[in-house]
């Protein structure tokens, strides 16, 4: 049985603008494309676009897709805009949770308050009884109250763990936890089982089908429970529905138990890089920078790891022979892992991954270039929180805030992704970032607008870059003969529609190994 796709536009995205009359599709793969009077002969039925626009299956390429079920589940306070709206979405939700039950609440972001300042302490232990955690938009950042500081031992002669910051004013606790520390309460909550995770993997799987992504690279496996808890559920829900492809990365602390494991390969879940966080984030001043914040003249950020911490990781990878995924928001992270990744390179042909690279400068970016690496970047963060970035660093850092046109123009392998639940995964929310660098409704000419890309460029982070990042693109991320039939169609063209209205077009279809996975209107 071999399907012709014809009757719309189709970019192949193998080059600019490049559009084919129709695709041939037998058991889940592309076994031509060219004309409809040359390729109809050899099909068995046909579907007709009715003008819509195909591409080349999306993918993003940097999220975590449990977490992201999460939000769907919980309290998303990402458009909360002062305290007090805060405490009062949430205060309601604890008037009916039980003393035993957790509340949970994520997306907070200060920067959008008209005084940028956390609840205090006693403000939200005076919202209810049952657990509270409030997470930071970024994720390296919670909010707790005492019942869950107190779950998880936490008092005031507890001192910070390595890699994390247990927040004290005058020796006393104000709820905030920053990076390793939030782990101690949030990798034990006691709601975190099977059937929760399932259904949050449920939920996000479906959101994204619906926003047209047809796959995503995520990082899981740490923070529910034993990794083999996680895997289960990805097993039961990925596997089972053979709707969306996933790509794990594997985080160090259980990078040898999953290797234990033995765990094997499926064409909708597989197991990828070694994933180490190298810093924290800008939001709570604790990504590594070469020089002080501005804001904080005596605070430079952290490193996580020691360097000898690190080329222990790396070189554990390489005895695998994988390869390296890492978390590096300031220059001084990125410095530090490159300088590892020197002395010990990938497996040949493969390449290390540097995850949001977002501070940069033209010494870093040459270092980048010299290297075995690919970069993954969010380009919505230059969305939400670039005046803050822009005071804690100065405007001479800033120049180097998420860089994008530079990364391309020097030649490296570039891939797109959201950092779900940190942003919406809509791809098309991505792509309008990178090719206008300002928020939705704003009229300036970008954020750092000489990182500016085109919308060809912008789609192929999604398309071509997220399958180059995990040595794919030999079958993946074109439409082309031999590469599997995963498309996205669209309602309308990408590369010409105003770009106002692109962030708002609508997914047609979704369709993963030849199959509609996603449908968002009957035919005809």
């Amino acid at each position: 049985m071999a399907t012709l796709w014809t009757g719309g536009k189709i970019y192949t995205m193998a080059e600019v603008g490049e559009t084919v009359e129709a695709v041939l599709v037998k058991d889940g793969k592309i076994v031509a494309t060219g004309s409809v009077d040359s390729l109809s002969p050899h099909a068995t039925s046909i579907h007709d676009l009715q003008g819509n626009v195909m591409y080349p299956g999306f993918v993003d390429s940097h999220l975590h897709i449990i977490g992201y079920g999460e939000k769907l589940k919980h309290i998303d306070v990402s458009n909360v805009t002062n305290k007090d709206e805060l405490l009062s979405i949430i205060g309601e939700r604890m008037k009916s949770a039980s003393r035993d039950e957790w509340v949970i609440a994520i997306g907070l972001n200060e920067t959008q308050f008209d005084k940028p300042i956390f609840p205090t302490l006693m403000e939200i232990d005076a919202l209810g009884e049952a657990h509270l955690i409030i997470k930071r938009s970024c994720h390296h950042l919670i909010l707790a109250n005492s019942k869950a500081l107190a779950f998880a031992g936490i008092t005031n002669e507890t001192p910070s763990p390595k890699g994390g910051i247990i927040e004290k004013v005058e020796g006393q606790l104000t709820g905030v936890l920053k990076d390793t520390a939030l782990y101690m309460i949030v990798n034990n909550m006691p709601h975190i089982t099977p059937s929760y995770i399932e259904d949050a993997l449920k939920k996000a799987v479906a959101s994204l089908l619906s926003f047209g992504l047809v796959g995503g690279h995520s990082e899981d496996l740490s923070y529910y429970g034993p990794p083999m808890q996680p895997i289960q559920a990805f097993r039961k829900v990925i596997d089972a529905q053979q709707s969306f492809k996933v790509h794990l990365l594997q985080h160090h602390t259980v990078f040898e138990e999953v290797a234990k494991m033995r765990e094997t390969s499926s064409p909708y879940m597989e197991f990828g890089a070694m994933k180490i966080f190298i810093d924290g984030a800008f939001g709570g001043r604790t990504a590594a920078l070469r020089k002080p914040y501005c804001d904080e003249p005596n605070n430079s950020g952290m490193l996580v790891h020691s360097m000898e911490q690190l080329k222990y990781y790396v070189q554990l990878a390489r005895q695998h022979g994988q390869t390296v995924a890492v978390h590096a928001i300031g220059d001084l992270a990125i410095e530090t892992i490159l300088a590892v990744f020197k002395d010990y390179p990938p497996p040949q042909g493969q390449v290390d991954r540097v995850i949001h690279c977002s501070l940069v400068d033209d010494d870093i970016l040459a270092q980048l270039a010299s290297l075995p690496v690919a970069v993954d970047m969010q380009p919505q963060f230059v969305q939400g929180e670039f005046q803050a970035e822009l005071a804690r660093l100065g405007e001479q850092r800033a120049l180097g805030l998420h860089p994008l046109k530079s990364l391309l123009e020097r030649g490296l392998i570039v891939a797109g992704g959201s950092d779900a639940p940190i942003e919406v995964p809509n791809p098309l929310h991505g792509i309008y970032a990178a090719v206008t660098r300002r928020n939705f409704g704003e009229t300036h000419n970008g954020y750092n607008a000489h990182e500016k890309i085109t919308r060809h460029e912008a789609v192929h982070l999604y398309t071509i870059g997220a399958a180059q990042i995990i040595g794919q693109d030999h079958f993946r991320g074109k439409i082309e003969e031999g590469y599997t039939a995963d498309f996205t169609i669209f309602e309308e063209d990408l590369l010409s529609i105003d770009i106002e209205k692109l962030p708002h077009v609508k997914v047609v279809y979704t369709v993963v190994d030849g199959r509609i996975v996603y449908a968002n209107r009957c035919e005809g």
